[in-house]
């Protein structure tokens, strides 16, 4: 595990409201949350930070010593975070957009093209990278907003439901199913399965295991470290079949076809969300945060300051026990 800010400002929170339920309700978020973070936290540094008692919760001498130094790194992270958000608006305003799918077509494609036309002298920076990755750039200042895929997503800050995107086959333009126009999941029990361990791979990866991973039967599986564009080549070469994002359709190669997926006549999805850091009060972010909620709104809207839990996938069965 690898300390993020995020546990240290949920450890410290609980420090200062000498309680986990006040901690939360400061922060927005459950109260498993909070218990959920220090717990990681303390199990990382290998000694308890706190003693619960009926109480609240009250450091350990270990735990005063942590808190000081957890104190000192936030600071000093807020310190960079301004500097830089500084020496940015010098530089002129501009936006820093994080994504790891394709934009050769589809809702974000539409999305920038429309920001674009609105605002044709911002400047922007668009940035790549996991969704770790980029939630973690987030929390540093290095950009503005992230949009990544829901599933099994623990964001406590901003955030905003967006669109689905349909999952697709991606097969051999000879393969016998490519008269088809559309698939059910199970003509692809026997198929070997081309697989990324990059975003958004690995929930692509698990929407194929809760689909055909029945019973004894374990789908076959070729994972490589390789983003899922850079994998479509070899699907002409008859080296396996992929599971990719609509938005990717728009990238046309000779000799392999993409056609729709479905399960149980529902098709599969990936949802979307927007991240974004509440504290940030970059202009530009603000204009395309009033952009995406102009185009994709929040018809239930959260109850409190965390945003609600929203599923991976729809069109597919629930993985969990």
């Amino acid at each position: 595990m690898t300390i993020e800010t995020r546990h240290l400002r949920y450890a410290i929170a609980a420090l200062e409201q000498g309680s986990i339920r006040k901690a939360a309700l400061k922060l927005g978020v459950r109260q498993m949350t909070v218990v959920r973070h220090i717990e990681a936290l303390e199990n990382h540094v290998g000694y308890s930070l706190f003693t619960r008692r009926r109480d609240g919760v009250h450091p350990t001498d270990d735990g005063t010593t942590f808190m000081q130094a957890a104190r000192r790194i936030l600071q000093d992270m807020e310190s960079l975070t301004a500097h830089t958000r500084s020496s940015r608006h010098k530089r002129g305003e501009r936006i820093a957009i994080g994504f790891y799918t394709s934009v050769s077509t589809g809702n974000l494609r539409a999305t920038l093209t429309e920001f674009r036309s609105r605002y044709p002298d911002l400047q922007w920076r668009l940035v790549g990278g996991t969704r770790r990755e980029l939630l973690a750039a987030l929390e540093r200042g290095h950009i503005d907003i992230a949009i990544v895929t829901a599933g099994e997503l623990n964001w406590p800050e901003g955030s905003l439901p967006l669109w689905p995107e349909r999952c697709i086959a991606v097969l051999p333009a000879k393969h016998p199913l490519a008269g088809e126009a559309v698939l059910e999941w199970v003509m692809l029990k026997k198929e070997r399965f081309l697989v990324s361990s990059l975003d958004p791979g690995q929930e692509l990866t698990r929407i194929i295991r809760a689909c055909l991973g029945r019973g004894s039967h374990h789908p076959t599986l070729i994972e490589h470290d390789i983003p899922l564009a850079s994998l479509r080549p070899f699907v002409s070469e008859d080296r396996g079949i992929m599971i990719d994002c609509e938005s990717s359709t728009g990238e046309t190669l000779p000799g392999i076809v993409y056609r729709e997926l479905r399960f149980e006549n529902a098709p599969s999805e990936l949802r979307f969300t927007a991240c974004w850091l509440r504290s940030n009060p970059s202009r530009p972010l603000a204009s395309f945060l009033s952009l995406l909620r102009e185009r994709y709104p929040d018809l239930i809207p959260p109850t409190s300051s965390e945003p609600p839990a929203h599923g991976a996938v729809s069109g597919t069965p629930d993985p969990s026990p």
